[in-house]
């Protein structure tokens, strides 16, 4: 009896010293197959700064090839302004009657009180990679955690999901004292 005992004592302790392995990560190159929609809806809260200025609040943005539409409200849901930009034209039309027309960039950093670079805001949202040398840093899955293009840090701090393709819910994009927070409630 104390035999059986012992030895599953041993066995036990045997168990315990074995290597615990690793998952394996996607090889780096899988992070430019990662989907990249052409088209989508999402909303949720914005956090912009750009030294002491910062703009809080709630966004919904429509995207399409060629076509944006971003609404902005206050943090407790008023609507501040709705910016509309198709064709390379943007209007942007403020709560308060206020209507001004710009390229879209100019107008996007007029609302955010920020220039961030709104050609490459929608594969930013996605995670979407197209380059692996830009990608600092993985997460345990194997999606892109940090990435660094053109200047700017790109953080990925959470994922809507465990799975590799899952969307970003939480997306920090930052360059000097210029900072954009974008928690994704809702994608569709």
């Amino acid at each position: 009896m104390i035999r059986v005992i012992l030895g599953g004592i041993a066995a036990l302790m045997i168990a315990g010293c074995a290597t615990l392995v690793e998952p394996t990560l996607p090889p780096p190159a899988s992070m430019l197959s990662r989907p990249v929609l052409a088209s989508f809806n999402v909303a949720g809260r914005l956090a912009a700064q750009r030294g002491e200025e910062a703009v809080h609040g709630r966004f919904s943005w429509r995207h399409a090839a060629g076509q944006d539409h971003w609404q902005f409200f206050s943090p407790l849901g008023q609507m501040v302004a709705e910016l509309a930009s198709s064709g390379g034209v943007a209007v942007l039309q403020m709560a308060d009657g206020g209507r001004h027309v710009a390229p879209l960039d100019e107008l996007l950093a007029r609302m955010l009180g920020a220039d961030v670079p709104v050609a490459l805001l929608p594969r930013w949202l996605q995670a979407g990679v197209t380059q692996v040398d830009d990608v600092r840093e993985r997460d345990p899955v194997g999606r892109p955690q940090r990435v660094v293009e053109q200047g700017w840090e790109v953080r990925y701090r959470t994922y809507a999901g465990e799975n590799f393709n899952a969307a970003p819910r939480l997306v920090e994009v930052t360059r000097g004292d210029v900072s954009l927070k974008l928690l994704v409630e809702q994608w569709q």
